[in-house]
Formats: C-alpha cells, sequence, structure tokens
C-alpha cells in the first residue's frame, strides 16, 4: 500500500510504502552498510541480525512503526521507530533512518524524519503522562545526519565512546577477589547472565529492555557464541560479565580480524574490587585465542561506575565519537 507523505520531494516514481517481511530484511542491512560504508564506519550488520531483531519487536508496531522509500521500485531511505522506557521514569521515543549515499540532500531524510515524529507523537498520546521525548543519535562524522537533527530542534544530551585496543599484546593477568571464580557459560545459564545484564543496566544512563522478546533477541542473535562470554561466579551466583563477540561477516567484509568486549556488567554489591578489570583482561586473551588481534568496545562517556577508566587503563583509546540527541515531546 502506498502511503502519502505531506513533506515528499518532488522525486519522480517516487513512492512510500510499509514493511515487507522477509524481502526487508535484506533491504534494510544493504541500506544500512552502504550508508555505513559511505561514512567510513566500520562496521556492518549482516542480514541474520536485522531478521533476530524484527522477529522480535520490543514496543515496535512493524506495520505501522517502519516507512520505507521507493524510486522505481527500488529502496533508497528508510525510518524505524518504536520507544523504550528510561532508567530515569520517562520514555524515549526512536527516532532513526538511513538515505543511501547516492539520495541524499534530496530532501528524504527530512520528509522521514517529520513523517516519524508526527508517528511518535500519535504514540505518545497513548501512553502515561510521564516525561516524554523523541530520541536520536548520530556519530560525529555524519555531517548530514547532524545538520538534520539539530536543524530540527533535537539538543546533545550524551556521547557515546566507541574504543578500540588496537593489538592483543601484553594483557595484563590479574587475579580475581577469593571466592569468585570463572566458569563456561553454558546454554542452561543463558537467562540467569541475561537477568544480570538487565540488572547491571538498570544503574546506568539510558533504557533496559527487559522483556521476553528482549530474551529472545539474545538467544536468537546470530553472533552469540557463549565459548567467548567470560562469567564470573561466587558460589551459585554471577557477580560480573562480559559477553564478548565476534562479528564474522562485516569482519571478513572490512579485512578485520577484531572482536568485541561487549556488555562488561559487574553487580553492585561485587563493584570495586577490580572484578572488571580482571574480565576485560580474561575477556582479551579470549579474542586473542580465537583468532582475533584487536578488540573493540562501546562506552557512555559520562558512565558513573569508572568503566571509561577500567578500559583506558587496559589500554583502549577512543575512536570515534556518537552524540544522543533528544527533544521534548
Amino acid at each position: 500500500m502506498t502511503i502519502t507523505l505531506a513533506d515528499a520531494p518532488a522525486i519522480p516514481g517516487l513512492r512510500f510504502r510499509g514493511i515487507q517481511r522477509p524481502a526487508d530484511d535484506a533491504t534494510i542491512a544493504e541500506l544500512v552498510n552502504a550508508a555505513m560504508k559511505a561514512n567510513g564506519i566500520q562496521h556492518r550488520l549482516a542480514q541474520a541480525q536485522i531478521a533476530s531483531w524484527l522477529d522480535h519487536p520490543s514496543n515496535l508496531d512493524l506495520a505501522a512503526d517502519l516507512l520505507f522509500a521507493e524510486v522505481d521500485g527500488k529502496v533508497v531511505a528508510y525510518t524505524e521507530g518504536g520507544w523504550e522506557q528510561d532508567n530515569d521514569g520517562g520514555r524515549n521515543y526512536s527516532i532513526w533512518g538511513e538515505v543511501h549515499p547516492d539520495w541524499r540532500r534530496r530532501g528524504l531524510g527530512t520528509a522521514l524524519l517529520r513523517w516519524m515524529e508526527e508517528r511518535q507523537r500519535r504514540v505518545a498520546a497513548t501512553h502515561p503522562d510521564v516525561e516524554k521525548r523523541l530520541e536520536s543519535w548520530a556519530g560525529e562524522a555524519e555531517a548530514g545526519r547532524l545538520a538534520l537533527l539539530e536543524g530540527h530542534g533535537y539538543k546533545i544530551v550524551r556521547y557515546d565512546y566507541e574504543m578500540e585496543r588496537p593489538n592483543l599484546d601484553d594483557i595484563p593477568s590479574l587475579p580475581l577477589p577469593a571466592g569468585i571464580e570463572l566458569r563456561p557459560a553454558l546454554e542452561e545459564h543463558l537467562r540467569a547472565i541475561w537477568q544480570v545484564e538487565i540488572e547491571v543496566f538498570r544503574d546506568h544512563w539510558g533504557s533496559v529492555d527487559d522483556s521476553e522478546a528482549s530474551f529472545e533477541r539474545k538467544r536468537t542473535d546470530p553472533r552469540r557464541d557463549m565459548s567467548l562470554w567470560v562469567v564470573a561466579w561466587q558460589g551459585d551466583e554471577i557477580v560480573g560479565q562480559v559477553l564478548n563477540r565476534i562479528d564474522h561477516e562485516a569482519n571478513a567484509e572490512l579485512g578485520l580480524k577484531r572482536g568485541w568486549v561487549n556488555s562488561v556488567g559487574v553487580r553492585r554489591a561485587w563493584r570495586r574490587q577490580g572484578i572488571a578489570r580482571a574480565l576485560v583482561a580474561e575477556s582479551l586473551r579470549v579474542l586473542r585465542d580465537a583468532g582475533m588481534t584487536s578488540a573493540g568496545l562501546g562506552v557512555d562517556a559520562e558512565n558513573p561506575h569508572g568503566a571509561l577508566g577500567v578500559y583506558e587503563v587496559s589500554g583502549f583509546k577512543v575512536a570515534r565519537t556518537d552524540r544522543v540527541y533528544r527533544k521534548p515531546l
């Protein structure tokens, strides 16, 4: 079904439509990857990742919250909404999208942004009376996206860093406190590990998705390899963990051997004992032994638990800065 946009640019053959699955799983991956390549971003998305996300959506109406722009039957842009409950009690209504590099600066981004803003206003009107804000994000090198958001009244509220350790040499040997030990992550531990991840990140800025759909995405993530995970236990309790991963498809395309030190977390009662740093060091060894030669991670620039310092002393340096934008609804 064709959808009419009041702000649509005058491009011959342009039409807007909703999602068509499963074909659009590949469409989204191709579009996002083309944009990341043009922006010089060293990431790629696999189609299977998109499928896992769309198979188990949280607070996302696939029929109403995604819009695709086609020119003569070929998708040239899309936008995606959804919302999240923030840890501060408010709600964040996402505004996200991509325009193919060949079709930028023709008004597509503006039209899709305005359409999604109106969609999110309608969604928010059905929700309880809490603080509500539109939220988006952009890398500092994405000049077009920065201009679009700032031109529509979005303000920077936070920065995220992507950090890199360019080699996996000279990894320190750091003992865990007495009584805490590492054990292999097994399939039967998956839900407990996910629950610890939810618990730990409730203390952080932003939002945490504790829905069953979130667990299903964890379970079906095509990148999940529990042999890479580092989990610390005390008795029958998990006290901290790092859910490392290797994006094999992205590495192959980018010519990298990079692993990700992912979702580092220590539960509140066990913090300030050096556990996080020991888990990061062990994660680097795990990635090295899996054949990787570098490691990356993401961190909130204002993380209140000292994460940035842990990563810096572990040999990571900031490689890219992303901005989080918000605008009151």
